[in-house]
């Protein structure tokens, strides 16, 4: 698999075993995919099978997005640490479940590709 660029920052993306200490959260909890922003690497368990693979990308990519933006210290001080995680959950997971559809919603209604700060996308 191919880095991730996000930003013009290089991210790796690795699959790893479903038992991999990385794939422990900030919080604790075993997790099929974790974006480790020290490191700038998205592990993704290798017991996610091909039909939810993508989805799980998206949202890891998400927040590795997220992270390239500065969205977790925005968060960090204006809500507290759990709150924080959950924040971060939700715009993940709207990304992820949404975004394409947005995309492509534009897209068709401009008769053209989508384009913000010089990146342009055409909708599928």
């Amino acid at each position: 698999m191919k880095p991730l660029i996000i930003r013009g920052n290089v991210w790796r993306v690795v699959r790893v075993s479903p038992d991999d200490p990385f794939l422990i959260d900030r919080t604790g909890t075993l997790r099929i995919a974790t974006t480790d922003p020290i490191t700038k690497t998205i592990r993704i368990s290798r017991a996610v099978l091909p039909p939810m693979f993508d989805q799980v990308y998206l949202h890891e990519a998400a927040h590795a997005a997220m992270i390239e933006t500065g969205v977790p210290e925005l968060l960090s001080v204006v809500i507290d640490d759990n709150s924080q995680v959950l924040t971060e959950e939700l715009l993940a997971w709207f990304l992820e479940s949404y975004s394409i559809e947005v995309i492509n919603a534009v897209s068709e209604s401009l008769g053209r590709p989508v384009c913000v700060n010089e990146l342009c996308m055409r909708g599928v």
